[in-house]
């Protein structure tokens, strides 16, 4: 058995750029034979042994079904990787690069697939402490090791993170090669019982909040346009009650009914402004190569929002004083 070199180490960030990434692709929302892997690059820099990641990028995920652990990088893919790391990376200070990749098997036993390990091979050969992370997010939510083969028992786990490092015990096998798993620690978080619950909480909100694909940029709009003609309505809605209410000389209701209004009003713009900040967060976790694309119209829908919003509850209450 090959003793690891070193240790794993990475801080929640990047954690949460693997989950969502990941379950972005693959969740109860969206069929299981529908379900992709998605491929992304770990930057960070070497310490004596140890692997420290500074940063994921995700970059790419199965593009037709029922292609789970096809997923590949293609020459464009290589050539803007190799462009990040001396743009962005290697002008830091220490120095960082790619110190391996993720990708995720979901549903699937955690190991390295023939063709992991021929992508191995590239990353390790460059670099022999090159480190393969592999994410299954049905791990993560219900704590067990998926077997290997239909019928085989299933492991139950505690405190599970969904992923596992690997490392091939001898590249010169070339395709032959075994491999290992790395251990790991969080730099910035401790192991426990909280950090495994709001994982999985993530998980969830990745599932309800981060459509695959363009469909992220549509569901934001659709929500926000629903969302805001709800407003609308409450508040035209309230304004032509309020007239009645002074052609039937009944004013002195006015401020009940607004105040009233106004709390209905509150409960939609919380529950908006709720999902709207997890928009916020998501857009971060956008495949690189579609970031160009997409955040301009993710930014024009939130900016909608907010704009909309910024003081509807203030000229809401200035309902109360319309000319009487």
């Amino acid at each position: 058995m090959v003793t690891p070199r070193g240790k794993i180490k990475l801080n929640l960030e990047i954690y949460k750029t693997i989950i969502a990434t990941t379950v972005r692709y693959a969740n109860v929302k969206i069929p299981e034979d529908e379900w992709a892997e998605v491929y992304g690059l770990l930057y960070g820099y070497i310490s004596g042994d140890d692997v420290i990641i500074t940063e994921a990028i995700p970059f790419t995920h199965t593009k037709k079904q029922r292609h789970i652990l096809k997923v590949e990088f293609d020459e464009e893919d290589y050539a803007l990787a190799a462009s990040i790391e001396s743009e962005e990376f290697y002008v830091r200070d220490p120095p960082q690069y790619i110190v391996g990749w993720y990708h995720s098997h979901p549903g699937i036993k955690l190991m390295l697939s023939q063709d992991d390990v021929k992508n191995q091979l590239a990353w390790q050969s460059n670099n022999p402490l090159a480190i393969a992370l592999v994410f299954n997010h049905v791990r993560l939510l219900r704590q067990i090791e998926v077997p290997a083969r239909k019928g085989d028992p299933v492991k139950q786990l505690h405190l599970d993170t969904g992923f596992l490092n690997f490392r091939l015990d001898d590249p010169n096998r070339g395709l032959e090669a075994a491999f290992h798993v790395v251990p790991f620690e969080f730099t910035d978080l401790n192991l426990d019982e909280s950090l495994i619950s709001n994982a999985q909480e993530f998980a969830r909100w990745v599932t309800r909040a981060f459509p695959k694909g363009d469909e992220v940029s549509s569901e934001y709009r659709r929500y926000i346009k629903s969302n805001i003609q709800k407003l609308d309505e409450v508040y035209n809605g309230t304004s032509s009650y309020l007239n009645t209410l002074i052609r039937k000389g009944e004013t002195h209701r006015m401020s009940q009914v607004v105040e009233t209004q106004s709390q209905e009003a509150l409960k939609i713009l919380e529950q908006g402004n709720s999902m709207i900040n997890i928009f916020k967060i998501m857009r971060n976790y956008l495949e690189y190569k579609e970031r160009e694309r997409l955040i301009p119209q993710i930014d024009e829908a939130l900016n909608t929002w907010d704009q909309k919003t910024a003081n509807y509850i203030e000229n809401f209450k200035k309902l109360a004083t319309k000319e009487q």
